[in-house]
């Protein structure tokens, strides 16, 4: 072969390893959005118990509302026999608000990062830390919503309370407390 060729070829293993280095660096990115959304049977293998889990809601591109895109999409895994479901939504850069539907009252495209983090500001939930939540979310308190926030993400696990004979506000909400330490780590690992 010439030099000529050779320098070809290793022109081509050089770009060939660039970018692979590059494809490699990219699928690392940890602060990159979330894309994809996890089907119904990997979340139910997270929960405790194992719930049988059905789509309830599954939103892959959300149509325009008031001529303005969400740039979101869901979905909702429920059980039908209890009241256990986990719910997962990806934001993208978008000016509408999900909880308004309209415009954000600054006017601005905000990233998805950004959304997910305003929507999870929202709730009446008590903070374990700043990205997971607990609580009631019920009148009536017989069940435990633990919601934690992720990058673009925010994923939701409503199970139903341990059953007790009298169990107080206070130690309602310590079973609560408790089913967010253990639970949502696992769930959160089969949601992204």
């Amino acid at each position: 072969m010439s030099g000529k060729t050779w320098g070809i070829i290793g022109a081509v293993v050089v770009l060939a390893a660039a970018g692979t280095t590059t494809a490699l660096y990219l699928n690392r990115d940890k602060a990159g959005d979330y894309k994809s959304l996890p089907g119904c049977d990997k979340l139910s293998a997270a929960v405790a118990g194992k719930p049988a889990l059905k789509v309830g809601q599954n939103v892959t591109d959300a149509a325009d509302i008031h001529g303005l895109h969400p740039a979101y999409s869901n979905i909702r895994c429920e059980s039908f026999d209890d009241q256990t479901s986990v719910e997962v939504d990806l934001f993208g850069a978008s000016n509408m608000s999900v909880l308004t539907t309209e415009k954000y009252p600054d006017k601005q495209v905000h990233d998805g990062t950004w959304r997910a983090n305003d929507l999870f500001s929202h709730n009446n939930l008590t903070r374990l830390n700043a990205n997971v939540a607990y609580g009631s979310a019920d009148y009536a308190g017989i069940t435990c919503t633990v919601e934690q926030v992720k990058r673009n993400a925010a994923v939701m696990l409503t199970v139903p309370m341990p059953k007790t004979t009298s169990a107080s506000s206070a130690q309602r909400k310590a079973q609560c407390e408790q089913i967010a330490q253990t639970q949502m780590a696992k769930v959160m690992e089969a949601a992204l």
